[in-house]
């Protein structure tokens, strides 16, 4: 393979372009510069003085603050980058933009910045130097241009088979919730004679530590807020406390308790949990952790998978308090109205639910990892391609 070894700094050099009046760019983690305003994830703004923010151009590329695990951005806009992002600009004719692009996403240049960024924490970026100094084989223009081209279309029709596998699994979500609500009943019908949950359950709040408890104290289990997730419980780092055995009694875990996280300020989390099946004896739980309990009349089976559907949820965050400080209270829970057939038909109703998600996660786990397996060949199909592995079709080797 004639292909010229280069370090990089015969090929770009660190730009500072200051002072422009253009709109706010970051690199995606997939790799390119894209504006702010098109970005669908929240991204903290600086405010009107933006005088010390980077000027990037189309074909300049950025080392980004998680480079070293996902590689350089590449820019195809022009607009302002932090001043924490480093831009680089080619100096060299040697270097074709498309070529470079799908280089420094690949798995043999990362591997080579995780090097040289080794011990770095979380908030750093790469050093210029660093950069300067790793050695690229540099194939002819032309080969570029051509490797380019063929790596742009192959990941375009896999970005695409990933889009929709994406697509299909949203779809089988949203199909699922749609066959929960309606086995549950509240899917809207009757819904006048539903009744309010604080006739059929009680709520503990849990365990506050750090109050003053007086009384002989025993060793428990103490379930927190981390160990609640949606729909299992992680019990892998659950510590023992020591409290008086009055609290020990009052916020005990019984088998049937369905757990609902308060939120503590995050809407994910408001109402995130399961049912506790008596996993751990003589288990406690925090204070953040709603203990929701039956009295009898409404199966904690059909309870837990009321209160984990997306309409219940609404009706959780419909309030305005409560969308504003995310936080499930009680009084909320107590109001949630129900839908309250027999005993024997609320647990053939969660029955059918259960079935109904086992599907949902037996197909979603098998699309997620068709996903998987496409975004694997995607990046194997780069690594080959630039580094003069691969064949590319219709060009000489």
């Amino acid at each position: 393979m004639s292909w010229k070894l280069v370090r990089n700094r015969f090929l770009f050099r660190e730009v500072n372009d200051r002072g422009f009046d253009l709109p706010l760019a970051s690199v995606t983690r997939d790799g390119g510069v894209e504006f702010r305003s098109d970005l669908d994830i929240s991204v903290w703004n600086p405010g009107d003085d933006v005088s010390h923010y980077k000027r990037v151009r189309p074909g300049d590329f950025v080392i980004g603050l998680r480079s070293f695990q996902s590689g350089i951005g590449s820019s195809q806009i022009e607009g302002l980058v932090s001043p924490a992002y480093t831009v680089l600009r080619p100096t060299s004719t040697l270097v074709e933009f498309g070529f470079f692009k799908h280089l420094f996403k690949s798995d043999t240049f990362v591997s080579r910045l995780e090097n040289v960024a080794q011990g770095i924490r979380q908030g750093r970026t790469i050093a210029t130097e660093d950069f300067y100094d790793i050695y690229v084989a540099v194939p002819p223009r032309s080969k570029q241009r051509a490797i380019a081209d063929y790596l742009d279309a192959e990941t375009t029709r896999i970005d695409a088979l990933i889009t929709k596998k994406r697509r299909m699994n949203e779809l089988v979500q949203e199909q699922g919730e749609i066959q929960t609500e309606a086995a549950l009943g509240v899917d809207g019908a009757n819904a006048d004679t539903w009744v309010p949950l604080r006739h059929l359950v009680s709520i503990s709040g849990g365990l506050t530590l750090g109050k003053a408890l007086l009384g002989t104290e025993v060793r428990r289990p103490y379930l927190r807020v981390a160990n609640v997730q949606d729909g299992y419980l992680d019990l892998d780092e659950v510590t023992d406390i020591m409290v008086p055995t009055e609290s020990a009694q009052r916020f005990e875990l019984r088998v049937g308790d369905v757990l609902m996280l308060e939120g503590n300020g995050n809407p994910e989390n408001l109402g995130r949990g399961t049912r506790w099946n008596g996993e751990i004896e003589g288990c406690l739980h925090q204070n953040h952790v709603h203990a929701v309990r039956s009295r009898g009349s409404i199966d904690s089976r059909y309870l837990d998978k009321i209160v984990r559907t997306a309409w219940a949820r609404h009706q959780f965050t419909s309030g305005s308090e409560q969308v504003s400080i995310a936080t499930l209270s009680q009084s909320s829970i107590k109001e949630l109205r129900v839908p309250l057939p027999p005993l024997e038909e609320q647990v053939s109703r969660a029955s059918e639910v259960a079935a109904i998600q086992s599907r949902v996660r037996r197909v979603a786990s098998a699309t997620s990892r068709q996903i998987d397996l496409l975004a694997e060949r995607r990046q194997a199909l780069i690594t080959a391609a630039v580094t003069g592995e691969l064949e590319i079709p219709g060009v000489a080797a």
